[in-house]
């Protein structure tokens, strides 16, 4: 089974978030089955990307977007997500926060909340990995919970910040491998629109 990564923002904004179904439609493209967990649903496009257009039918049909009110309902349909008809092999989370903060009352309920989930993500995507025979992507957009969180590190260790520069004009995406130093960065510049276009791609020393 591959995890394929957790995306964790810097900048707390919703506004982030917006672009975050693009994944989905990149994973469908590729031929993967996605499956989308959204706490609320999808009002409108999300902003585009200059080398991305609208998804084909094709892609379309391998997206399932799901969308759960709270904490329970997404530990429950976790559990569920291998007994599909249509197994996905790419699960996307979106807003982590809004279902571990969901009815959260001592810090200690939220570390056990959050232990509790990141463990039924995995759980989830092995379950599925088993059923497909091949390698189960996950992706989650998290803006505070996961951020310099201990428990993180226990099951994720592809970590992305994202933060906003300039007055919002651009955004700088990170990799924080864990054990080791900033890897390489992606520079986009944001126009009023929202359209994200890649400037520069850095890559760094790791010694």
């Amino acid at each position: 089974m591959h995890l394929s990564r957790i995306y964790v923002s810097t900048f707390p904004r919703r506004g982030f978030s917006k672009t975050f179904p693009l994944a989905a439609t990149y994973w469908a493209e590729e031929g993967q089955r996605v499956a989308y967990i959204t706490p609320m649903p999808l009002k409108s496009q999300p902003a585009a990307c200059h080398d991305r257009s609208n998804p084909t039918v094709t892609a379309l049909k391998l997206m399932r977007f799901i969308y759960l009110s709270d904490y329970e309902a997404l530990v429950g349909q976790l559990f569920k997500l291998h007994t599909y008809a249509a197994v996905p092999s790419v699960i996307l989370i979106d807003s982590l926060d809004n279902y571990l903060n969901f009815g959260a009352t001592k810090s200690n309920d939220s570390s056990t909340r959050i232990a509790k989930v990141c463990a039924s993500i995995l759980h989830s995507a092995k379950a599925c990995s088993r059923v497909l025979k091949k390698n189960v992507h996950v992706c989650i957009w998290s803006s505070s919970n996961l951020i310099n969180n201990f428990i993180r590190t226990m099951y994720f260790r592809n970590v992305w910040h994202l933060t906003e520069k300039e007055d919002g004009k651009m955004i700088v995406v990170e990799k924080f491998p864990v054990g080791s130093l900033l890897e390489r960065s992606y520079v986009y510049h944001k126009f009023e629109d929202g359209m994200r276009v890649l400037a520069q791609i850095l890559y760094h020393s790791i010694d």
